[in-house]
């Protein structure tokens, strides 16, 4: 082929591919194997393999759940059906009866806590709220003195507090909200022992995390104030490895358990943790009286094993005063012979 005629098989070539590609536009855009595509690797091959089972089952699942509700539905049928006597919960929250028992938790120690202390309190007052919603004679449950660093934490880490129910959250002093003659203070500093509930009274919980960094501080508060004060009989019942001092939900929850059960005893080994090492004290005055008794039977074996070695002494020295003494006759008798 001659260079004269090159160029115009050139561009009749060009003009074919063009018609070519008209003609079949959407062939043209199709990417060809190996021309502009990418490999697909190993874990995009997997999630397209996933999204396309996910994909092809979708009717398998729908099927599945509503399956899934029928059974549901008949299984709280024949709950509700074997629960006829009055045991299922509906009927329990029915039968609940509201105390009319005040129990006000004292928020005013805020700015003598840590922000590692706040957090446990407002856990504590959670507890506090939860056990008393479930609870069989829920008191009239106060949050007082509400504000401050436990306020902030509430409201970052939980805040479906403002949705709390059966709760009375108040910025103001429980003194500002509450008649000083109904108010009492529990305190373990304070002499008074608590024999019995008057739920026509007020009972405040001193809301502090301190680890005993402030001692008699919820006493002194009370006394202060002219305001009655009193703590729990624990000493009567429960003989503790450490101090009397329970956190803010222990002494809550052994209210409500004292309510429920009208029993102390119960109500302190019902709530009260293993770690305090809790004993009944007529248990603690059972082994006295068991080692005293141990004691005495020691004393008295080792009386009578004294009085044993004395006697078996007398009966060793016996034979030998027996002998002495017909040793004795005889010489008498022979001198008394004539000579």
């Amino acid at each position: 082929m001659s260079s004269e005629m090159l160029p115009a098989f050139i561009e009749t070539s060009n003009v074919d591919k063009k018609q070519g590609i008209n003609e079949h536009p959407e062939e043209s855009q199709k990417p060809r194997l190996g021309e502009g595509c990418e490999p697909i690797s190993k874990r995009q091959m997997k999630k397209l393999m996933k999204q396309k089972q996910w994909e092809e089952q979708r009717e398998l699942r729908k099927q599945k759940r509503k399956e899934k509700r029928k059974r549901k539905k008949l299984e709280r049928q024949c709950q509700m059906e074997s629960n006829s006597d009055g045991n299922d919960r509906k009927r329990v929250r029915r039968d609940v009866v509201h105390s009319p028992l005040r129990l006000i938790i004292d928020c005013s120690f805020d700015d003598l806590m840590v922000l590692k202390d706040i957090k446990k309190l407002h856990k504590q007052i959670q507890r506090c709220y939860a056990e008393n919603r479930r609870a069989l004679h829920p008191v009239q449950f106060y949050l007082t003195s509400h504000g401050g660093q436990l306020k902030k934490n509430m409201d970052e880490n939980d805040k479906g507090w403002v949705n709390w129910k059966d709760i009375h959250i108040k910025p103001e002093h429980y003194s500002e909200l509450i008649k000083k003659e109904d108010l009492i203070y529990l305190t373990s500093d304070s002499p008074n022992i608590l024999k019995e509930l008057d739920e026509s009274k007020a009972y405040v919980i001193g809301g502090l995390v301190d680890h005993n960094h402030h001692k008699g501080l919820t006493y002194k508060q009370a006394s202060d104030y002219g305001i009655n004060h009193a703590q729990l009989p624990l000493g009567n019942f429960v003989k503790m490895n450490s101090r009397k001092v329970l956190a803010v939900n222990h002494v809550f929850e052994i209210i409500l358990e004292y309510l429920e059960t009208r029993d102390w005893q119960e109500a302190f080994f019902t709530i009260l943790p293993q770690r305090k090492g809790a004993v009944p004290t007529d248990k603690t005055c059972e082994s006295a009286s068991h080692d005293s008794q141990s004691v005495r039977m020691e004393e008295c074996e080792s009386d009578s094993d004294s009085s044993e070695e004395e006697y078996s002494r007398n009966e060793l020295d016996s034979p030998r005063e027996e002998k002495q003494d017909k040793e004795n006759h005889t010489e008498s008798t022979v001198n008394s012979l004539p000579q």
